[in-house]
């Protein structure tokens, strides 16, 4: 698991920032101070594999986002000659390490970032370690060159590392950025239609949810794992707990998907219990756009991350509340899930999910990203019974500061 995200001349970030990270992580806050600049690391890392499984470039426009040019991403408030630098902390029982990559401008494509260097800092049995590998083309394929010792690294920087020895070797599997699933804020909403994939060793339903039907028909007979089941759901598999699912969300709610021989996959729902199903533009956008997200989390396995931006988007409260803690059962499956939010719903089911034992109070890092850019982010502690302590200006308080306006208070 990720325990730390660093970033120095990324974006907005000019000065190193570090962020802390948990099991499910809230980014809220004011617009504009660097939430999806987080997760936009993330998704860097997962798209640029797609490009070259063997790349020594981090890719800017891709199938996540698309970000421009290196001026566009380096900090504007530095010199064209300082690198950017992007860390990620990883822990599991055995170790922890720091891999961190130096970026800096390719000269023949401003479109894509050069790696200069990876450096990987560990602590394994008592002992400190430091490696640092530099990316050598051959004709075949990238390896990174030890700077100690002429071991070449295959692939190491977005896939499982299958020739690693101690002190390393703890984090075999952790360094693959590729199994990220993606939920932008951009869904797709409704549609009448949807035309039938073919998907590669990563099926995922798309960073604007534009594979939820295909992916619910592919693995309708998947199991889910047993921290994810509705009791409710007719069986245990993926397309009978997404109808579980949609149906707790929205306190009423059917699914079904039907491939057809035009090549195409025809999706309905209902928003009650009756066997009746409709297109999905006559059931309301909110069914479109949370089913993604339920249909993400119930096909994650343990390792993967889970990005959604706005999981409100289109949600009534309560809704909204119980997405919330479908995302926090996700997260108890081992998957690390990165929620980016304006809403207090989403935020105070969260508190629910340590009320109700779902959660520990370490089990969620609450990041608020404040006006202020000396310590603009800030992770607020949350106890054991779900309350906030220490309430940052700014944090979710428009409602109180609204009301205490119209009663005079």
């Amino acid at each position: 698991m990720i325990t730390t995200i660093r970033y120095t001349n990324f974006k907005g970030f000019t000065s190193e920032v570090s962020i802390p990270t948990s099991k499910i992580n809230l980014l809220a806050g004011i617009n504009g101070r660097g939430k999806s600049t987080v997760l936009q690391g993330l998704l860097l890392m997962r798209q640029s594999p797609e490009h070259s499984r063997t790349t020594d470039q981090i890719i800017f426009n891709g199938s996540c986002v698309e970000l421009g040019s290196f001026d566009d991403v380096r900090s504007s408030s530095v010199s064209r000659t300082e690198p950017i630098e992007v860390s990620f902390e990883f822990r599991s029982d055995a170790g922890s390490a720091w891999l961190t990559y130096i970026l800096r401008e390719n000269p023949f494509d401003e479109m894509v970032a050069q790696i200069e260097k990876v450096s990987i800092t560990g602590e394994f049995g008592g002992a400190t370690y430091q490696m640092d590998l530099f990316p050598q083309k051959t004709d075949r394929y990238l390896v990174y060159e030890d700077s100690r010792r002429d071991l070449p690294w295959r692939n190491m920087l977005f896939e499982e590392v299958r020739s690693w020895g101690e002190p390393f070797g703890f984090i075999h599997g952790l360094v693959d950025f590729t199994r990220i699933h993606y939920v932008s804020a951009d869904r797709i909403g409704p549609r009448d239609f949807y035309p039938r994939q073919s998907f590669a060793e990563f099926p995922n339903v798309g960073a604007k949810g534009e594979y939820t039907a295909n992916i619910l028909s592919k693995k309708r007979e998947d199991l889910v794992d047993e921290v994810l089941r509705l009791s409710s759901g007719s069986t245990n598999t993926v397309i009978d707990q997404s109808e579980a699912w949609l149906n707790k969300v929205f306190d009423g709610g059917r699914v079904k998907v039907t491939p057809t021989e035009a090549n195409i996959v025809i999706l309905t729902m209902n928003s009650e219990q009756s066997s009746t199903t409709y297109k999905p533009v006559n059931v309301g956008f909110g069914y479109s756009y949370a089913l993604p997200i339920i249909v993400s989390g119930l096909i994650a396995r343990p390792g993967e991350k889970l990005i959604v931006e706005n999981p409100e988007a289109h949600l009534h409260p309560y809704a909204q509340s119980q997405i919330s803690r479908f995302l926090s059962r996700v997260s108890l499956n081992g998957v690390q899930v990165y929620v980016e939010s304006h809403s207090d719903h989403i935020l105070n089911g969260l508190r629910l999910a340590v009320l109700d034992k779902i959660l520990e109070p370490n089990d969620i890092s609450i990041l608020s990203f404040d006006r202020a850019p000396a310590d603009r982010i800030t992770r607020i502690p949350i106890e054991g019974n779900g309350s906030i302590r220490h309430w940052p200006d700014g944090f979710f308080d428009q409602a109180n500061l609204d009301l205490a306006r119209l009663f005079n208070v």
